[in-house]
């Protein structure tokens, strides 16, 4: 099943290899975008390890041990993700508890923590005693979107393995296995740049595509600053969908960028990019500081404002220096 992972890089064929040998460090920080397959080549790695058959077939998904595993009843596994917004102190704590057990089988204790980065500074510092000191018998496999938010202590203890989207021929493929229309999974890989897990959210969310097409049509329509607040009205109730609505302006510049360069854009038709009359880097540079306001607390309105009028006045000044 680890097969699924090659062609990823080096750094993770060199971990399947050292899954399958037995020859592995302590802990492991899997780093990579959102639903670029994470959790899943952790849960491989970590069945790699319990598995009870040879090493080249591990895991085997047959043994008792991986029957136990895929049922989420194995009792030397543990899961550890965010209640609520974040991993507290106590989750941690109750984790070291119990990996401070001899393990029920006599091979691996492992940890597995999703979304590594929600643990609090408190969580973190719990965890660092045990990552300074770890049990001989103990594995951590934690996952994150974004490595910079754990402390750099705790980074220092872990071994950073990237885990990278895969083409978006290779996640089209993918998805056409599971049921995804051809073309329909082409498009999907594109917005969703190679990742698998987040075209298949995608897919399933019935207002994704017309929340795209929505944000096609006010980008085309912007025209001069006194554009923007029909083109930005639609979207002010919006705030649940505004990272959504961010990723598809970001995108649609990359597919922007692509077109003025004369490369293929992989997720938007050239006809429906050559409705937009905006830059695709200043689209891409929009969406970057729509978020840094977001995260200083100005209002979703007022971000969505200031981003559409910086992008309608920069088109201006383009076309008024041409």
């Amino acid at each position: 099943m680890l097969e699924e992972f090659e062609g990823r890089g080096p750094e993770i064929e060199h971990l399947m290899r050292s899954v399958r040998a037995g020859r592995i460090v302590h802990a492991y920080l899997l780093a990579g975008g959102r639903g670029c397959g994470k959790r899943t080549l952790a849960r491989r790695l970590a069945g790699g390890l319990v598995c009870e058959a040879e090493p080249q077939n591990r895991p085997c998904g047959l043994c008792p041990s991986c029957k136990r595993f895929a049922a989420g009843t194995h009792p030397d596994v543990r899961v550890l993700a965010p209640k609520g917004r974040s991993i507290g102190v106590e989750d941690v704590r109750e984790l070291i508890d119990y990996l401070s057990r001899r393990p029920y089988e006599g091979g691996w204790h492992i940890a597995i923590v999703e979304r590594a980065d929600k643990m609090t500074p408190s969580a973190q510092n719990a965890l660092l005693k045990t990552l300074e000191s770890p049990p001989e018998d103990t594995v951590f496999f934690l996952l994150t979107d974004s490595p910079g938010a754990l402390l750099g202590t705790v980074r220092s203890r872990l071994r950073l393995v990237r885990v990278p989207p895969l083409t978006r021929e290779a996640c089209a493929a993918v998805l056409a296995r599971r049921g995804v229309e051809p073309s329909r999974a082409l498009r999907l890989a594109g917005l969703a740049h190679g990742s698998v897990g987040r075209a298949l959210e995608m897919e399933a969310d019935e207002g994704f595509t017309a929340l795209t097409e929505r944000a096609l049509d006010a980008l085309a329509a912007l025209d001069g600053p006194a554009s923007v607040a029909e083109a930005a009205a639609p979207f002010y109730e919006e705030r649940e969908r505004q990272e959504d609505l961010l990723e598809i302006f970001e995108t649609l510049g990359r597919d922007r960028m692509a077109l003025q360069n004369g490369a293929e854009p992989e997720a938007f038709a050239r006809e429906e990019l050559q409705r937009v009359r905006l830059d695709g880097g200043a689209m891409m540079l929009a969406a970057m500081e729509a978020r840094r306001m977001l995260f200083a607390n100005v209002s979703w309105p007022n971000v969505l404002d200031a981003t559409l009028l910086s992008l309608t006045t920069k088109a201006a000044r383009r076309q008024n220096d041409a």
